[in-house]
């Protein structure tokens, strides 16, 4: 009886939480672009994990389908319509072949310090990410 209500109540969660997360769209990445054998992926999250009040933020999944290793970097652009808000520091990494790095725990986050986040889910703002550099090396450090 403890064993099935325990089984019932996990499902119960599994199913909320699943339906929840794919309704607001920010369980899965999405894909951006595939430039020189590297593909970038992105969400939106809340910056606190279930406070829906916290602010938005970019995350990025950026796999290398190569057979060699590769250093990447690039700068992330928000804009308000024609209106370019802000611009983030340079990101730079690199990425073993066939591996993938992502969002925070890779440092691939970004957050609008100027933008609400009902301004960032507007149709006005956009995104775009700039200064793409794809350099092939030996090794990642």
């Amino acid at each position: 009886m403890k064993r099935s209500f325990t089984i019932t109540v996990f499902t119960v969660l599994f199913i909320i939480a699943g339906t929840s997360l794919e309704a607001s769209g920010q369980w899965r990445y999405v894909d951006h672009s595939t430039v020189e054998g590297v593909s970038i992926q992105y969400r939106w999250a809340h910056s606190r994990w279930l406070n829906r009040s916290s602010p938005l933020e970019l995350r990025l999944k950026i796999k290398n389908n190569n057979d060699y290793p590769v250093e990447i970097s690039y700068v992330i652009d928000f804009y308000m319509g024609p209106v370019h808000e802000e611009t983030s520091d340079v990101t730079e990494l690199c990425i073993n072949p066939k591996l993938a790095k992502t969002g925070r725990i890779n440092g691939m986050y970004y957050q609008s310090s100027r933008l609400s986040n009902q301004q960032l889910e507007s149709d006005a703002f956009s995104w775009e990410i700039r200064d793409l550099k794809i350099e092939r090396v030996e090794s990642c450090r």
